[in-house]
């Protein structure tokens, strides 16, 4: 894989729109023969009861999409100070006098038996089995630095013992170079551990065999984006950018997948918050 993996460059990466999830006929708008996307916070309202649960894969999950009012008998709870707004396993957060569909919080489990659900499995670029430190890392993440810490020393001892776990160390060193000098901060993932995706969200089966959100890991790869992407433009390279999470565009074996590059914190992840 690492010989045939490359990082598109930015005239690639702003030639080409990443595969998105679902569409709708109003994702795009023509002003004056330009064609616009249209996010899905400024398309029209829907109504609360039209989102399937968050990790429902045969309903629409709406992610980004306005509601009026929320639903009669949703619950408010905080978490890492956002407040979130739920009902039936359905997220919502404040925006602009009305509310947006959103993911679930990092942490939230899913009560639900393993087998009557069906996530796809992650493909990985690679894994980190060198500790490093990021420069935007605070207080508010500092779960993260510990956690990659513990992962980094576990996948070093996974690589000493089978040379042929394939880790790519010198693709996960040039991925960590870019995320820190954009400001970004990387979550590890371990090499002997499964992971999952759905519709913009990632999972990991935890100690009591249930499925549980997590920060979407470093070097993950999928081969589409959420229909909420946003396209921005960091120290002049376009990268693509779901919540807080940016992807770049990849590719594995002549293959384009979107390959998780970190996480925004801080200063950056505020210039890039809509809700407020």
């Amino acid at each position: 894989m690492t010989s045939d993996m490359r990082t598109r460059p930015s005239s690639a990466q702003s030639s080409r729109q990443p595969a998105v999830r679902g569409g709708m006929s109003d994702d795009f708008r023509i002003d004056n023969h330009d064609v616009y996307r249209v996010p899905p916070r400024e398309r029209d309202f829907i109504h609360y009861d039209r989102p399937g649960h968050f990790f429902d894969r045969h309903s629409p999950h709406c992610f980004g999409f306005r509601v009026q009012v929320l639903p009669p008998h949703h619950v408010h709870r905080t978490f890492f100070g956002i407040d979130y707004y739920i009902c039936d396993n359905v997220y919502y957060r404040h925006y602009h006098g009305h509310y947006i569909v959103c993911r679930p919080p990092f942490g939230v489990v899913i009560d639900r038996a393993i087998r009557d659900l069906a996530f796809a499995t992650v493909r990985f670029a690679y894994y980190s089995n060198v500790y490093n430190t990021y420069r935007a890392i605070d207080e508010n993440n500092r779960y993260i630095d510990q956690q990659n810490r513990i992962i980094a020393q576990n996948n070093a001892t996974i690589l000493a013992q089978n040379n042929a776990i394939a880790m790519n160390p010198a693709l996960a060193r040039s991925s960590y170079d870019v995320a820190n000098r954009l400001g970004l901060v990387q979550s590890y993932a371990y090499a002997d551990k499964e992971y999952y995706y759905e519709d913009g969200v990632f999972y990991i089966i935890n100690a009591g065999g249930q499925y549980q959100t997590i920060v979407p890991p470093a070097g993950a790869l999928v081969e589409t984006l959420p229909d909420d992407y946003e396209i921005i433009t960091l120290d002049g390279i376009e990268y693509y950018r779901v919540d807080d999470t940016v992807y770049r565009l990849t590719l594995v074996q002549g293959n384009p997948y979107l390959e998780v590059l970190g996480q925004m914190y801080g200063s950056l992840s505020r210039k890039y918050d809509y809700y407020n």
